[in-house]
């Protein structure tokens, strides 16, 4: 899995004509589905750039509105930046994703003054920033007192008093690194000496105090060192051998299973500055200012594991039922409102399929114009302007086929369809028609092939690639037989229930779970571990059904929750179940339902796993039917959708 140059045709460029040139490190983040990258160019103006909707590169650049040197870092779908303005104080900004679309300017932070870059990761819903000043390692905790805010421009917070990481009396040099792995905050830097090692500390969240380890402590380094995570995976990015060497190789380090793996070369490739890492959709990104006089930005990734997560199903055999795979999706797929009780998603559906998921979770009001449109419990999705059906299909089309419809079929994309109208006085039979309505004005793709695949019973994988699956919730037609109706009849769905069976017309069982309504008063920890009770229970059937007499067997899981407001629940949204949060009843940090739920891959599933491959049972691995989350990409260090995947071989 060789490194592979980014930019424009390739060139491994963050910008052309000159418009990428990093006086210094750059910053670089995941947010949203895309890469964000900051860096002050060789007269000091601040610059940013995102990953364009293909990812193949960034772009055009944009002001900053401060001069300095600038770190960011994403807070749960927040994005923040702190600059080192002239007189080494530093100021904190946050991105405002609404109609504003702009950097707002939070508060200075007062005290301790540094004039090298700084260094900056979300841990626990918090921002920790540490940086040198004087030789001394620093580090501050930025806290947000609104849990749910509406935009970026009504945050309420205060940054802690600077603290001396350590008082053994060393002297540190070059940019620290901070990064999370394993539930627990790490923080690496250089020492002030001629070999430049590198140092690790690890941070005690109930005590509040750093304590050095040396179990994630590797390696000399120039200038500085980044880090990222991803699982129990962590990379280092710096530049090899400290100061002595006059090369500047940037490399990549690999810390797995105990330790760390051989050094990685970006081939010909060197730096002036240490190169900075971070990681999208299963692949690792290393930006760095190159060691030339024009000091330019250069941008090189390279996948993390054997496939693709925008291509993960192309190995799996194409005999495969589609029930028989284990398939991550997105629970209220559309639901990006600015409402915190609306929002369930932060990533469009182009960003969800790159991320590997393949259910998307409609709900949709027919209009009485005949069209169908995305809503959330009565509220409408895209707002200012309405989100069509026919405009979520249209990214689904475009990613299964290409733009022009030629590209070769590896992928199909499940879609469940339900009818967010309650008002049963409507006649089922107007939705269901516009529906059927909406497919048939589906034009078939260029070689002829249908966009849909609506069967009542099981697909193969040999069916499906290329084409959307109809999954119906809502109520069919009832002057249309039930066996003929379009899609996999989910219909009789059983609203907030730990555990249900569906028979279709057409003999199809379908096992579910979507206990989502926890009314009652319910501290968050506990809310979570009955939630994951029902998630669990669901899988471990899943993976122990026999290979031969459950294959046309479906499981549909769901590992979204919300608690009731008007019951007082201590964390009721959807967000923080996902995601986790600190608790106001016992006052300490709940993990949410992504970590909860990748924890039990990796300690119930993982051995199961082994003993399929090793026994060579046909099939994917271990089938654990369709799993749903909230917020997949977050938090930034979970591997969730990857482990998911991974299931399948």
């Amino acid at each position: 899995m060789s490194w592979l140059p980014h930019g424009p045709s390739n060139s491994g460029l963050v910008q052309t004509n000159r418009n990428g040139q990093s006086k210094t490190v750059p910053a670089l983040a995941t947010y949203r589905g895309r890469l964000w990258c900051l860096w002050a160019d060789l007269n000091g103006s601040v610059w940013y750039a995102t990953t364009t909707d293909n990812g193949a590169e960034f772009g055009p650049r944009q002001a900053f509105p401060q001069p300095g040197l600038p770190v960011i870092a994403n807070l749960n779908g927040h994005l923040h930046a702190v600059i080192v303005i002239e007189t080494g104080n530093m100021v904190h900004y946050l991105y405002d994703e609404g109609e504003a679309q702009a950097w707002v300017l939070v508060e200075p932070l007062s005290g301790v003054v540094t004039h090298s870059s700084p260094c900056l990761v979300a841990f626990h819903n918090r921002l920790f920033l540490a940086f040198i000043s004087d030789g001394e390692l620093y580090y501050a905790i930025w806290t947000n007192f609104i849990s749910s805010p509406s935009s970026a421009s009504e945050p309420s917070g205060s940054w802690s008093a600077f603290v001396e990481v350590s008082e053994e009396g060393l002297k540190f040099d070059g940019i620290p690194a901070l990064f999370v792995m394993n539930g627990a905050l790490h923080l690496l830097c250089a020492t002030d000496t001629q070999v430049r090692d590198i140092l690790c500390y690890s941070y005690d969240y109930v005590k509040s105090v750093w304590t050095k380890c040396n179990d994630v402590s590797e390696g000399r380094a120039a200038r500085g060192v980044s880090a990222t995570s991803y699982g129990n995976r962590a990379f280092l990015g710096f530049i090899e051998d400290g100061p002595g060497d006059q090369t500047h190789s940037v490399c990549v380090a690999l810390f797995t299973n105990g330790q760390w793996q051989a050094h990685e070369s970006l081939p010909s490739q060197s730096a002036a500055d240490p190169p900075q890492i971070s990681i999208l959709n299963g692949r690792i990104h290393c930006i760095f200012n190159d060691n030339t006089s024009t000091k330019d930005l250069r941008w090189y990734s390279r996948p993390l594991s054997e496939y693709s997560l925008s291509f993960w199903m192309a190995p799996i055999p194409s005999s495969t039922p589609l029930s028989r795979i284990t398939i991550p999706g997105t629970h209220d797929s559309c639901a990006r409102s600015n409402i915190p009780f609306v929002r369930t998603q932060y990533l469009s559906i182009p960003q969800q399929l790159a991320l590997g998921i393949r259910f998307l979770d409609l709900r949709l009001r027919r209009h009485d114009n005949g069209r169908l449109y995305c809503y959330h419990g009565g509220i409408p999705l895209g707002l200012p302007l309405r989100l069509p059906l026919e405009s979520v299909m249209a990214s689904i089309w475009t990613f299964l086929r290409g733009p022009d419809g030629t590209l070769p079929p590896t992928e199909t994309v499940l879609v469940s369809i339900d009818n967010d109208n309650p008002d049963f006085a409507q006649d089922p039979a107007l939705f269901y028609a516009a529906v059927a309505a909406a497919i048939t004005a589906t034009p078939p793709y260029p070689d002829g092939t249908p966009r849909w695949l609506t069967t009542p019973h099981t697909p193969t994988l040999a069916a499906a690639r290329g084409r959307a699956v109809l999954l119906r919730r809502y109520q069919g037609d009832p002057a249309v037989p039930p066996p003929d109706r379009l899609g996999l009849d989910l219909s009789d769905w059983v609203d907030d229930s730990p555990g249900f069976t569906i028979t279709t017309p057409t003999g199809v069982r379908v096992h579910l779970q979507d206990k989502w309504r926890f009314s009652r008063r319910i501290a968050l920890a506990e809310l979570v571990a009955s939630k994951s009770g029902f998630v669990e229970a669901l899988m471990v059937r899943a993976a122990g059904e026999g290979v031969a007499e459950a294959d046309d067997d479906w499981y549909i899981n769901f590992c979204s929750a919300v608690g009731d407001p008007s019951e007082h629940g201590e964390v009721a949204e959807a967000k923080w179940i996902a995601v986790g949060a600190h608790s106001d009843w016992i006052g300490k940090w709940v993990s949410g339902m992504n970590t909860w739920t990748r924890g039990f891959l990796v300690e119930k599933l993982e051995g199961l796993r082994g003993e399929r491959v090793q026994v060579q049972v046909q099939g994917p691995a271990v089938r654990l039917g369709i799993v749903n989350l909230d917020y997949p990409e977050l938090p930034e260090d979970n591997d969730l959708v990857a482990r998911l995947i991974e299931m399948n071989f």
